[in-house]
């Protein structure tokens, strides 16, 4: 899996700071009085953690942008080829000017504020944008590339104001690039004028392989993280439950939809299940409508028991969303048996979060409230799914709500089989699950997301007649 294709590219920050003997650029995108303040933070207070101070502790982030996978990237092979803006040169580099997203897309070209030592900051990103690199956006000697490939992308609006904002500055939209999780085509639809090139990535498919080799270690969640292994595999050793789910945040249409699907069938006494935020009966409704029609009787006791948590009971309501991918506590998936997955979205782009690797690592088959194609994705990536045991043909529907229905219809099935025949179609398909815990193990070892999204903006430049060495 080791094509890298980063050599011909190098990355260009325009701020930096000084660690020990060591000068490292900040992220892209960050207002001049933040990156003043950390230094200062930095110089005389290095205990302080100013991103907690400036990211969690207010209720607009300050930080917008960061560093992220990109940069990373670069780091692992060509930390050579991280320069300045003062060093771009007359070669045969293309040079990228990475903003990599902290937030949402609104704050590419929409009014960013924060509150910074009691003051009320404003700022737009255009007008912190160099200027030194200005005349080298125009030229296309420096593309701008925004960054959001842990997150799948249907943002076509804001992402259409930042063309217009680059446009008036004379940026042609040609030298911008967005990367995403998930493919979004739809935009030169929407826009068939359009000049940006638009790529996509599966980061969490390099992040679980990661993963699994850095246990045992302490997660976010505060306990030790450890995955199943083949030899906890036991046919004599009946799990006590059918289901396990890590829904966490409810604000989604498909999210609070499995939680109505809980209470319409008892799930939740044959399963492990994590509803985490409180909304009220309105909310849930509206959102329950949008997959389904839903009973009020149903929804009313949806709203009486969430929260409904597995392991953040102890967390602060602030830190209760936005997990990373730490936490993986081996015995919830050595007492269970399917996982119901429900992504980041249920849409029409394919995004294939940690959610979906998840039951991958630790030997479990799963039923997903995803997008439509995940399960061709995936089989595309080289794993396998479980038909005919479960109709899987949910994924073919383009149509959410249909999409929602016949999921359900496969739930209401597992549902009313016995765990001891659940239990046996475990062990059946026990060759299904260790193809695909080792193939992501093994035939994903070393991967990075950002090879081949690189070779193709290589591939795509070249065709227009671009130089690289």
């Amino acid at each position: 899996m080791k094509t890298i294709n980063g050599k011909h590219f190098k990355l260009v920050y325009s701020d930096w700071y000084t660690v020990g003997t060591q000068i490292k650029p900040f992220g892209n995108g960050i207002p001049p009085i933040i990156i003043e303040f950390i230094k200062k933070i930095r110089q005389n207070n290095p205990g302080i953690d100013y991103n907690e101070m400036l990211q969690h502790e207010q209720k607009s982030k300050a930080i917008k942008f960061d560093h992220s996978e990109i940069i990373n990237y670069f780091f692992r092979h060509y930390s050579n080829q991280i320069v300045s803006s003062k060093d771009v040169l007359d070669d045969d580099f293309i040079y990228i000017y990475p903003l990599e997203i902290k937030d949402r897309l609104e704050a590419l070209s929409e009014e960013n504020t924060f509150r910074l030592e009691g003051k009320e900051y404003s700022w737009f990103l255009k007008t912190i944008l160099p200027p030194e690199l200005l005349p080298h956006f125009k030229t296309g000697k420096v593309k701008i590339l925004v960054n959001i490939v842990h997150d799948p992308n249907y943002d076509h609006v804001s992402m259409r104001a930042f063309e217009e904002q680059m446009q008036e500055m004379g940026i042609d939209s040609s030298n911008i690039i967005f990367v995403s999780g998930s493919k979004f085509d739809e935009y030169y639809q929407f826009y068939p004028d359009s000049k940006m090139k638009i790529y996509n990535g599966h980061l969490y498919l390099q992040q679980g392989t990661i993963n699994m080799r850095q246990v045992p270690v302490v997660g976010q969640l505060g306990y030790v993280s450890e995955f199943v292994e083949e030899n906890n595999l036991s046919y004599d050793i009946i799990r006590p439950y059918k289901f396990l789910c890590f829904n966490r945040t409810m604000h989604k249409p498909h999210r609070a939809g499995l939680g109505y699907l809980a209470i319409k069938y008892d799930l939740l006494s044959e399963g492990k299940f994590s509803f985490i935020q409180k909304l009220n009966k309105n909310t849930l409704r509206h959102y329950i409508s949008k997959v389904t029609t839903p009973n009020e009787e149903y929804v009313s006791v949806l709203e009486s028991i969430i929260p409904y948590e597995l392991d953040t009971q102890h967390l602060p309501e602030l830190k209760k969303s936005g997990f990373d991918v730490t936490n993986n506590k081996k015995e919830l998936y050595l007492d269970t048996y399917i996982h119901i997955v429900t992504e980041t979205f249920f849409g029409n782009n394919v995004f294939l979060s940690e959610k979906i690797f998840r039951p991958i690592s630790n030997f479990q088959p799963f039923i997903v409230f995803g997008d439509y194609g995940s399960l061709a994705e995936l089989k595309n990536l080289g794993f396998k799914t479980f038909e005919p045991f479960i109709d899987e043909s949910y994924d073919l529907e383009i149509d959410p709500k249909e999409r929602f229905r016949k999921i359900e219809i496969e739930i209401a099935k597992l549902k009313n089989k016995s765990i001891k025949e659940i239990h046996e179609w475990y062990y059946d398909i026990k060759d299904i699950l260790v193809h695909n815990r080792n193939h992501l193990y093994y035939y994903y070892e070393g991967y990075e997301c950002f090879e081949p999204i690189f070779g193709q903006i290589k591939s795509d430049y070249e065709s227009e007649n671009r130089n690289f060495i």
